[in-house]
């Protein structure tokens, strides 16, 4: 094998592992930007129900002292749509963590 050749085959070779490298390198890169993507759709998520849980004690503070109601049930006016969007939003994050974990 002449010279010329050996360094053909010896570039063809370097060309090869490059595509692979990079192809690989591309995937990972994929799989990391959609981890970065639920991760953050999961934070976000758990801080609207922290605001829904603020509202909701918000809430019930004002039927319990200022409308000075003796109890409140979770079909209280206010109460009950406030627990639905909480159950949503816990479902959401379980649906993003389960996603995250398949990933």
């Amino acid at each position: 094998m002449s010279f010329w050749d050996r360094m053909k085959e010896f570039v063809d070779k370097g060309i090869e592992t490059s595509k692979d490298v990079l192809g690989k390198a591309a995937e990972k890169a994929k799989e990391l930007g959609d981890k970065g993507v639920l991760k953050f759709e999961v934070m976000q998520l758990e801080k609207q129900g922290e605001r829904k849980l603020v509202q909701l004690g918000t809430i019930v503070f004002d039927l319990l002292v200022k409308q000075e109601k003796s109890s409140v049930t979770k079909t209280s006016q206010g109460v009950k749509e406030i627990i639905e969007e909480l159950v949503e939003v816990e479902q959401k994050i379980d649906e993003k963590e389960e996603a995250l974990k398949k990933v």
